[in-house]
C-alpha cells in the first residue's frame, strides 16, 4: 500500500468517525441522555475534549488532506479510466470538488487544533458572503444550492437502487459481513441525502434573499427536523441520527473495501 492510498483510506476512516460522533450526539438528545445537535465543528470539538484529543486532531487533519489530494488526483489524472464523455467528466469534476471540500475541512481541523476557530460564523456563511460581492454572486449561490439539492436527490436515488460507490467491492463486503452491511450503507446514504437537500434549500433561500445568515448547516437542518410538531420531530431526529451513524459505517466500509487504483 503506497502512502497516498494509506492516507486516502485513513481519510475515509476519519470521515466515518466524524459522522458517527455527530449521529451519537444527536441520538443522545433523542433518548434524553445528554448530547447535542451539532455538525462537523461540534464533532471535532468533542474529539478535542478526549484524552490525546490534540494528537487525534492532528492525525485527522493529515488524513483529510491526504484524502483531498487523492480525490483531486483521481479526477485530474483519471486513474479510474472513465474517459472524456460528458458523464465521465462530470464525475471527475465531482471528485475534484470533493477534494476541495475535504481540504477545507482539513483547514478547519487545523484551526481548531491551533485554537483559532472561535468565531460563531460558519465557513459556509463566510463563503456565501464573499460570493455576494462577485458579479451575479447571488445567482451563483442559488445555483450552488440547486446543485446541492441535485446531488442529494442523486444520493437518495442511489441508495434506493443500491448503486453505491462504483469502486466499492460489494461482493467481498457481502461475503465478509453479509447483506445487512449493504442495507445499512444504503440507509446512511439516504439519510445524509435528506439533510443535504435541506442544506441546498437553505442555500437557495440565502441566494434569493442575498442574506448569508440564511445558509444552513448540518446542525440547523437537524434542528429543523427536530422542531416538527408533536412526537414527529423526535422521530425524525432519531432517524436522522441513526442515519448519520449508518453513513459513518459506510465510510468505514470504504476504508476497507474500496478499490483504489494507482495514480499515473
Amino acid at each position: 500500500m503506497n502512502p497516498l492510498e494509506l492516507l486516502a483510506r485513513t481519510g475515509f476512516l476519519v470521515k466515518g468517525l466524524l459522522y458517527i460522533v455527530i449521529g451519537v450526539l444527536a441520538l443522545q438528545v433523542v433518548t434524553g441522555l445528554g448530547g447535542r445537535v451539532t455538525g462537523t465543528r461540534g464533532a471535532l470539538m468533542t474529539v478535542l475534549g478526549q484524552p490525546f484529543g490534540r494528537t487525534l486532531l492532528l492525525i485527522a487533519a493529515i488524513s483529510l488532506f491526504g484524502y483531498a489530494v487523492w480525490r483531486v488526483l483521481q479526477g485530474l489524472l483519471d486513474s479510474d479510466g472513465l474517459g472524456h464523455e460528458w458523464r465521465a467528466i462530470a464525475l471527475r469534476v465531482s471528485y475534484v470538488g470533493r477534494g476541495a471540500v475535504y481540504a477545507a475541512l482539513g483547514l478547519q481541523v487545523v484551526r481548531i487544533y491551533r485554537g483559532l476557530s472561535q468565531s460563531s460564523g460558519t465557513s459556509e456563511r463566510e463563503i456565501a458572503a464573499e460570493a455576494f460581492r462577485w458579479p451575479f454572486g447571488d445567482w451563483l449561490v442559488v445555483l450552488a444550492g440547486l446543485a446541492l439539492i441535485g446531488f442529494a436527490v442523486q444520493q437518495v436515488y442511489a441508495a434506493i437502487t443500491s448503486r453505491l460507490e462504483r469502486n466499492l467491492d460489494l461482493a467481498k463486503l457481502r461475503r465478509d459481513a453479509g447483506e445487512w452491511a449493504v442495507s445499512l450503507s444504503r440507509f446512511g446514504m439516504a439519510a445524509r441525502g435528506v439533510v443535504f437537500a435541506l442544506l441546498g434549500w437553505f442555500v437557495v433561500g440565502a441566494g434569493l434573499s442575498r442574506d448569508p445568515s440564511e445558509v444552513g448547516t448540518t446542525a440547523s437542518s437537524m434542528r429543523l427536523l427536530a422542531a416538527q410538531p408533536g412526537g414527529l420531530g423526535r422521530w425524525l431526529l432519531g432517524i436522522t441520527a441513526a442515519g448519520f451513524i449508518a453513513y459513518g459505517f459506510y465510510q468505514l466500509v470504504h476504508a476497507r473495501y474500496l478499490r483504489i487504483r494507482r495514480m499515473g
